[in-house]
This record gives C-alpha cells, sequence and structure tokens, in this order.
C-alpha cells in the first residue's frame, strides 16, 4: 500500500495499538499526541487518512475537524473520529462538522482496517474528480477557473510575506492560419505540445495553466522581473526553434508574451494582474510577434 495515516491522540497506547494495526498492512503511519500540530502536518505531509481522537486536552477534535474542513489544501482528506463514548450526539455532531466516519474503543483491527480502506476509496474518488473538475481536457494543465483561483492564493501569500510574484500571458502568434491550413486537429496537437514545452520549462512551483483558446499564464511565485523576463526568453527560444510534427510534416510556430512583475505593496487584485499581462501581450502582438513585454 504505502498510503500516509496520520494518528492523532493523546494516549501514546492507543497511538501505539493503531501504529501497529496500520504498519502491518504496510500503511505508513505518522503521529500526534495532540491537536495543535495537525493543521501543519497535514500542510506537509499532506495524509490520505486522518484518524483523530475527540477527547484532547487543549484542543479537541471537534475544533481540530472544523479547522481542517476549513482549510483549501486539506480538507478533503478524509477525518476518521476516534472515540470512546458511545452517545450519539458525539457522532452526529464529528459527521455534520465534516468527518467521514467513526471508530469506537476499544479498537477491533477488522473495524480499523476496513473503515480505512472505506475511506481510501472515498478519497481516491474525490481526487479523480478534484483532477478532472481542475484541469483543462485537452492540454491537462489547470483550467482558466483554477488559474485565477490558485493566483489569486499567491497574491495574497505575497503581501503576507512581502515577497516577489510574477504573471505570464502569452499565445501562439497566428494561430488561426495554423487551424485553417492544417485543420483543428493538427491546431489540437499544437497546443498539446507547446504545454509540455511550457510544463518542462519552468520551475518547481510555478503555476503554468491554459487560459483560453491558443492563450496560456504563467505564475512565477518569488520571481523578480528580470527572473520572470529571462524565464519568458528561454520559453520563447525554445518554441522557436522547436519544430512541432503534424502527421508527416514539421511545422514551426512563435509566440508572444507578456509579462508583469507584482510589488507586493501593489494592491492590485487578480484581475488587475492579468488585465496588465494582457495589455504586455497585445504589445508584443503590436511591436512584431516572437518577443517578450516586461513590466
Amino acid at each position: 500500500m504505502n498510503e500516509k495515516i496520520l494518528v492523532v491522540d493523546d494516549s501514546h497506547f492507543n497511538v501505539r495499538i493503531l501504529s501497529d494495526i496500520l504498519e502491518a498492512e504496510n500503511f505508513t503511519v505518522f503521529s500526534a499526541n495532540n491537536g495543535f500540530p495537525v493543521l501543519e502536518m497535514a500542510h506537509t505531509l499532506q495524509p490520505d487518512v486522518i484518524l483523530l481522537d475527540i477527547m484532547m486536552p487543549g484542543i479537541d477534535g471537534f475544533e481540530v475537524c472544523k479547522i481542517l474542513k476549513s482549510e483549501y489544501e486539506v480538507r478533503d482528506i478524509p477525518v476518521i473520529m476516534v472515540t470512546a463514548r458511545t452517545d450519539g450526539k458525539d457522532i452526529k455532531m464529528a459527521l455534520e462538522i465534516g468527518a467521514f466516519d467513526y471508530i469506537k474503543k476499544p479498537f477491533d483491527e477488522i473495524e480499523v482496517i476496513a473503515r480505512i480502506q472505506s475511506a481510501l476509496r472515498l478519497k481516491e474518488l474525490q481526487d479523480r474528480l478534484k483532477s478532472l473538475a481542475m484541469k483543462d481536457g485537452l492540454t491537462g494543465l489547470y483550467n482558466h477557473a483554477v488559474l485565477v483561483e490558485l493566483l489569486e492564493k499567491e497574491v495574497s501569500k505575497q503581501r503576507r510575506s512581502k515577497g516577489n510574484l510574477s504573471f505570464v500571458m502569452l499565445d501562439i502568434d497566428y494561430f488561426k492560419k495554423i487551424n485553417d491550413t492544417y485543420g483543428h486537429m493538427a491546431g489540437d496537437r499544437i497546443l498539446k505540445d507547446l504545454s509540455n514545452i511550457l510544463t518542462a520549462s519552468v520551475r518547481k512551483g510555478d503555476i503554468v495553466g491554459r487560459y483560453g483558446g491558443e492563450e496560456f499564464s504563467i505564475v512565477l511565485p518569488g520571481a523578480i522581473r528580470d527572473d520572470a523576463y529571462n524565464l519568458c526568453e528561454r520559453i520563447r527560444r525554445s518554441v522557436d526553434e522547436h519544430e512541432f510534427s503534424i502527421g508527416d510534416q514539421n511545422v514551426k510556430i512563435t509566440i508572444s508574451m507578456g509579462v508583469f512583475a507584482h510589488d507586493f505593496d501593489d494592491n492590485s487584485y487578480e484581475t488587475e494582474i492579468i488585465q496588465k499581462a494582457d495589455e504586455l501581450l497585445y504589445r508584443a502582438k503590436k511591436n512584431g510577434r516572437n518577443r517578450v513585454e516586461v513590466m
């Protein structure tokens, strides 16, 4: 298996029992003895399932579950509440705040594994549906809606950390002519190949998406103006030098790019950032295409 399970219980004895049960089934187990580090561990480890004790000192399992379900990056991790109580009110509350299931103490090994496997099946389905909803069907890149949402999150992070961020808009020069000459299937092939070049060219942590049609966008967290320009120049040259295969023919294309370097003290919203990058892309088109314009 190798799925990751996070076990949270203030009893070392209970953690040991659950760890033994899970490790015997080849799960990778992480643990915490209180609720305070759980959110950070969930973000860092991205466990497949969290087993969360209800009764803990300081902050109980209900509060921890509420916090997890309020966080975008971890809210889809199935939480299974662990309780010694048989009171239906506790179970009802756990399910109402977003827990997937519950396990009662003392532990039954077969029940623990069965409930974990049920949670894993749910997560697999959720991950598949989430991926389909987030990705562009043709290129496999982030779609327009998700791209804008991720840009918004990166801008918020940038303001908190007083860091840098650059945003890129690019499109294929004379793409309509390619479709008219070679057909839309050939155009789709070029869009896919260009997507591969973009994803292979950016840094880890950069965000590439299909903005729409032949337009693409790149979010470059931490990138200052010169770094963003240099990266985009490398991408532009890579595309200019690449031969795109369409059947038994090789086709050359070029791209134009607009790069807006956003300062953390600039109060522009994501829509304004996109508009500024789009204006720079238009300038690149006006100034002869196959070029990068930056601000």
